[in-house]
């Protein structure tokens, strides 16, 4: 896990197996304070998830074309061993349980930016080329970004499989949470009053990052990491989620800001498939 002191990624692999399959038995479980997406109301949610047998939720992501996902470099890292990804890494579309129904798809390759920093968790963001199209239907669309310079108090919303606690279980159903943007001062002085070793390694940076924030009991968690943050009002992309502190403490979450990458992704977009 990418636990540094005090602040740890908000959505990285799950631990051990038994852990997921608990998640798959309990029709109660939440992102933190989130409630149940309605079915087919998130096309372009993606899960990642990994293994044969058992299968493993690693991560969130986003449909943006019929080969692309977008999702954070540190998702990617958690299945890219010895110069490969995972022969076993699918990109799961068109259903709200990540474990069962859509459609699954091997993944061809992998599109990491060249300066991701796993130690500072700055420019966490990648995509994934799928090996076959996604077919577009009514439960699997690609979402439209929005590269605009996102302000504070917009009214926003993110959807995953995360964790409902810390150490907690997945959940097995999609679930959605209604959040607001924070400006990047507030988010500052949030994160730094909260976590005093923030300076040493994941430093809040308003230009590649931004904040949104829910109320405390509320927000993402393990399991979270590379979903979408959308704009509530056109349900366009900003953000990807990134890392936070601890989860739903009271404490904005950390995106990766769309508007700082839109030269990185048109340039990904348009290379070889």
């Amino acid at each position: 896990m990418y636990l540094k002191y005090l602040i740890f990624l908000v959505c990285l692999v799950s631990s051990n197996a038994a852990s997921f399959q608990n998640s798959q038995l309990d029709a109660n479980n939440r992102v933190v304070g989130g409630s149940v997406a309605a079915e087919g109301s998130i096309p372009y949610m993606v899960a990642l998830r990994t293994g044969i047998f058992i299968r493993f939720l690693i991560c969130g992501g986003s449909v943006i074309t019929t080969r692309h996902v977008l999702t954070a470099a540190h998702c990617i890292d958690s299945v890219y061993r010895r110069g490969s990804l995972s022969i076993f890494l699918r990109v799961a579309v068109g259903t709200n349980r990540w474990n069962i129904g859509g459609r699954s798809f091997s993944v061809a390759r992998n599109i990491t930016h060249e300066n991701w920093n796993s130690f500072t968790v700055k420019n966490d963001i990648g995509i994934l080329v799928t090996g076959d199209i996604m077919p577009l239907t009514d439960r699997i669309q690609p979402v439209s970004l929005n590269f605009d310079y996102i302000i504070g108090d917009i009214a926003s919303r993110v959807a995953g499989w995360g964790r409902i606690v810390v150490g907690g279980p997945l959940s097995n159903r999609l679930l959605v949470l209604f959040v607001t943007t924070v400006d990047g001062d507030e988010c500052s002085k949030a994160l730094n009053y909260n976590i005093s070793v923030a300076e040493q390694f994941a430093k809040y940076d308003p230009e590649l990052e931004l904040c949104a924030f829910s109320t405390r009991g509320k927000g993402v968690c393990n399991g979270d990491s590379g979903s979408a943050l959308v704009r509530k009002n056109n349900n366009e992309q900003i953000g990807i989620v990134s890392w936070g502190y601890a989860c739903a403490r009271g404490v904005p979450d950390v995106y990766v800001r769309l508007s700082a990458y839109k030269g990185w992704i048109e340039n990904a977009l348009s290379g070889p498939s």
